[in-house]
């Protein structure tokens, strides 16, 4: 998380800028949206060449009139799955480059033109040059990517009033205000706190506190309220971790969701996750599957390849652990064969892949829906399609149909749970 916004170091840039380094109006996503230099590119209009001048990163932009202007790489935004870049201009305003790298792809893409909807300012590369609202880093992203970010005039999102006190998440935007914590030892008093009085104790608080505070970034469907001083991702309080008034789902585009009602993007992580029986009636919160100090591999090394653990799971290597410490019925190869109907070693024995199956749109790739007890059933893929209604089932059995996977669930008797 403290690689979310790091100021600009060469050794941090996971981006190609020497070769696939040329992007054109008309990119596509396909495979390699940086097309190669050469003659069947010089009759396409380019919009940005990302190069290193004298051991410095840029970006020079071809604006609308046909000139070109070079900004320097001054942030990098993120370090595993893709990289942002972002520039700072003589006003102090930090812009976000539209064109993004995808480590997975190994490509430059578009970034805006796959979040926002068709038509929309910024998936338009040109609107690059008006450098307003819409490519403010601050008054877009550091909301999330930012510690204690404030209006200084107590107000919201207004783009030239809004500082950060730290780029990346710092300790204190998921443990609290802890100055007082400091002091308190430093004069040697030792009065025993609340778990939930900052810093937090993680391990003593309940399942809800501790997904509010992971909420604080990762839940889409909440309305930023700024605090007395202006104040807009922390209060400095005890109670810093602010209670945002909700969105309603219908305010949201209709490609953030299936048709069956289920999520279909990542966004709506922590929704989804809120909405199992796992986090309602047990005690499940981020803190059982994953480790935000984890010290395994991640991110990608200096050849650009990815680690072995980007999404600090507890379990990377025996996922099914962080399941079967409540569901202890379930830890024998014969219990597990009877519940899942495949063989106990196979990955449809595995059980996120029925229960957590990759549905979720993570731009680029899929990741594992957070509603946990979602159940293979046939009813809505039959109703809607599996592109509407994906099915778990049919994630493994691809070559099989809708009507075949009803028959096949319809001989199930219900095993042990």
């Amino acid at each position: 998380m403290a690689k979310m916004l790091r100021p600009y170091s060469p050794q941090n840039v996971i981006g190609d800028f020497q070769s696939h380094n040329e992007f054109y109006l008309d990119n596509e996503i396909s495979g390699g949206g940086a097309k190669p230099q050469g003659s069947e590119n010089r009759d396409r209009a380019s919009f940005a060449r990302m190069i290193i001048r004298d051991g410095r990163h840029y970006f020079d932009i071809q604006r609308s009139d046909g000139t070109w202007r070079s900004y320097p790489v001054d942030y990098t935004i993120g370090s595993k799955f893709q990289q942002a870049y972002a520039t700072t201009l003589p006003n102090g305003q930090i812009h976000v480059f539209p064109i993004q790298y995808s480590a997975l792809r190994k490509e430059w893409i578009n970034y805006w033109k796959v979040i926002d909807l068709p038509g929309s300012e910024r998936a338009e590369l040109r609107s690059w040059e008006k450098l307003g609202p819409a490519t403010s880093y601050q008054a877009i992203c550091a909301v999330c990517h930012t510690s204690q970010l404030r209006n200084m005039k107590g107000g919201g999102f207004e783009v030239d009033n809004l500082q950060f006190k730290e780029p990346g998440i710092n300790c204190e935007m998921c443990h609290g205000p802890s100055l007082q914590h400091v002091v308190d030892l430093s004069t040697g008093n030792h009065d025993p706190k609340q778990p939930l009085d900052p810093p937090v104790d993680f391990q003593d608080i309940g399942n809800r506190d501790f997904v509010r505070i992971c909420a604080q970034c990762h839940m889409q469907s909440a309305i930023r309220t700024p605090g007395p001083a202006g104040e807009l991702n922390y209060l400095p309080t005890n109670h810093f971790f602010s209670e945002n008034p909700r969105i309603p789902f219908g305010d949201f585009s209709r490609k953030g969701f299936y048709k069956d009602g289920r999520f279909r993007q990542t966004t709506f992580i922590v929704e989804a996750l809120e909405r199992s029986q796992c986090f309602r009636k047990g005690q499940v919160s981020c803190g059982t599957c994953h480790d935000p100090h984890s010290h395994d591999p991640h991110g990608h090394d200096p050849e650009g390849q990815a680690g072995l653990n980007q999404t600090s799971l507890k379990f990377r290597d025996q996922p099914d652990l962080m399941c079967v410490g409540c569901h202890s019925d379930l830890k024998n190869d014969a219990a597990v064969a009877a519940h899942t109907h495949h063989r106990a070693d196979s990955e449809g024995s595995r059980c996120v892949a029925c229960h957590m199956p990759r549905i979720m749109d993570a731009l680029l790739f899929e990741a594992r829906t957070h509603q946990i007890d979602d159940i293979p059933k046939a009813e809505m893929t039959l109703r809607f399609g599996q592109q509407e209604s994906p099915n778990a089932c049919l994630l493994c059995h691809a070559e099989k149909s809708p009507q075949w996977l009803s028959q096949q669930l319809s001989t199930w008797k219900p095993g042990p749970r």
